[in-house]
């Protein structure tokens, strides 16, 4: 596999692919009042020791972003080498034996086979094959590179979630701190479309425009 274009993961290519990043942008485009490093580091700290006050959101924010952008290069390649082994080899799967005129149906793994087939050999058979592909499958993903790149995204991700949840448990000086925590929770844990609408999430939604509407009266 000629693997040179994949140098030029970049998180403008990649940035679909990855539900944090994309909720992330989405919620910036959201926001009535701009929230970011930026802004919070330019907004002055409670009058005392500034040491004291130091607020470590900024930086804390900055490095869950990089976070973000390696793990979406690393979802990036991931794509890229599956869509290659897609159009190499079969997908692990067989198709499963349906009346004529019925929507044809496969299965994954042995234990949906054994669900539309009772014992016998038709459903060793089909069994069969499927393990002969999810190996042939193995192999191939391991010769292309395909299973270290998901060990990698897998790493990142977590890397992604442990620099969430050190910003949201850091001390916030700054209402715009305060705005960039909440975004940042709904960046990570909110769900996909069908349950985004479920609460809290909507409401957390309002309130993280609320705030970033009134951030000037803080």
């Amino acid at each position: 596999m000629n693997t040179a274009d994949d140098q030029h993961a970049t998180a403008s290519t990649s940035a679909t692919r990855s539900p944090t990043r994309r909720r992330l942008l989405a919620l910036f485009a959201g926001l009535p009042h701009a929230v970011g490093p930026n802004a919070t580091a330019t907004r002055s700290v409670p009058r005392g020791d500034t040491d004291t006050f130091a607020d470590p959101i900024p930086d804390l924010f900055s490095a869950f972003e990089a976070a973000v952008i390696r793990h979406e290069a690393a979802l990036w390649r991931c794509d890229r080498l599956e869509a290659w082994l897609l159009a190499e080899l079969h997908h692990p799967r067989v198709q499963l034996p349906a009346p004529a005129g019925t929507p044809v149906r496969y299965a994954a793994d042995p234990y949906t086979i054994a669900q539309h087939l009772p014992p016998g050999r038709r459903r060793y058979r089909l069994q069969q094959v499927l393990l002969r592909r999810q190996q042939a499958w193995a192999r191939s993903a391991r010769a292309s590179g395909l299973t270290r790149a998901q060990e990698q995204e897998a790493t990142l991700n977590t890397a992604v979630r442990e620099a969430a949840a050190t910003l949201i448990a850091a001390p916030a000086h700054t209402h715009d701190s305060i705005c960039i925590k909440l975004l940042v929770l709904l960046a990570v844990q909110e769900p996909d479309e069908a349950f985004r609408d479920c609460s809290p999430w909507p409401e957390l939604r309002v309130i993280l425009t609320d705030l970033s509407r009134h951030t000037d009266r803080f």
